[in-house]
């Protein structure tokens, strides 16, 4: 696909103005929202109302790099996480605070012609890329490609700017990790703070030590633990210790449930959410008397996150 013709900078840029009209007036609904003050009962004191306001673009879609895809059935995706460009992420798995995962240097513009069944259908056919030396010089990377009941966790960086960057099933991958166009296979775990660099692969069921830096296209065995910088091996895992990979990555689909929602009134679950997540049974919602929430007012009592932090 060749560059925006001058009709489609044109809308990208009437698009642009048309948007930041729409969050100002937002800005100054908010505002007057917060100068109400209403009364739960005659003894109550008055309460200001306050709506929590977020505008953070979760998912960042490129004209020339594609968009992301994210599974209807996906666990969780913070509300400070940021996909950009060609990211696809699994059913189950879950994108937590902070974390960036980044595919906006690659050419995948055809993704804006298929719906989101197409391109997910797809995900294990990533498109093949062309050899470097044939690359454009601005355009050289792949896309990032995240299975099933995979959790990325808070402040990490995903980047696929040399090729695809693959993380596969059941994967964990700690605080602060950093792959960049990579393999992960299933069930691995990429401790807290390690560096995945280009073209290295990871074999199943293998930990990364936490700090750890695998090099430029080196390849791990599966079942292994390594540790170091550079990583280098130092024991083959238990079969317990590959059973519990397993646990952790399940473990973390139930955490993500319960994070789901937590942008309500400003952390607060619903009460219809609360039932369908088992917190509260129906004899109990006439008992709380909790009022619906909307624009004009406020619940009589906080319903805080009842799931444990990650």
């Amino acid at each position: 696909m060749g560059p925006p013709t001058l009709w489609q900078s044109f809308r990208q840029i009437i698009g642009r103005a048309m948007r930041e009209t729409g969050q100002a007036m937002d800005r100054v609904g908010v505002k007057t929202a917060m100068l109400a003050v209403t009364k739960h009962d005659f003894y109550d004191d008055p309460v200001r109302f306050e709506d929590h306001l977020s505008r953070h673009r979760q998912l960042f879609p490129l004209l020339t790099a594609g968009r992301p895809v994210v599974h209807p059935e996906v666990a969780y995706i913070a509300p400070c996480a940021t996909l950009i460009g060609s990211v696809r992420v699994g059913p189950g798995s879950s994108i937590w605070y902070g974390a960036i995962i980044r595919a906006d240097a690659c050419e995948n513009a055809e993704s804006f012609k298929k719906t989101d069944e197409e391109i997910l259908a797809e995900e294990l056919e990533t498109w093949k890329l062309p050899e470097k030396d044939n690359r454009d010089d601005s355009l050289t990377g792949g896309g990032v490609y995240i299975g099933e009941n995979t959790n990325i966790q808070d402040a990490c960086i995903i980047t696929a700017k040399a090729d695809h960057c693959r993380i596969g099933n059941g994967v964990t991958v700690g605080h602060l990790a950093q792959i960049h166009s990579a393999t992960i296979e299933d069930f691995c775990l990429i401790g807290m703070g390690s560096i995945i660099q280009e073209g290295a692969t990871i074999s199943r069921e293998t930990l990364i030590a936490a700090g750890t830096v695998v090099t430029k296209g080196q390849v791990i065995g599966a079942g292994e633990l390594w540790m170091g910088n550079p990583a280098r091996k130092v024991r083959d895992l238990t079969d317990k210790e590959r059973e519990r990979l397993h646990y952790q990555s399940n473990e973390y689909v139930t955490v993500a449930l319960g994070h789901q929602g937590t942008m309500q009134l400003g952390g607060n679950l619903s009460e219809s959410m609360l039932l369908s997540q088992g917190q509260v049974d129906d004899s109990q919602v006439g008992e709380r008397e909790v009022e619906q929430i909307d624009s004009t007012s406020i619940s009589k009592e906080s319903v805080p996150v009842a799931a444990s932090n990650p």
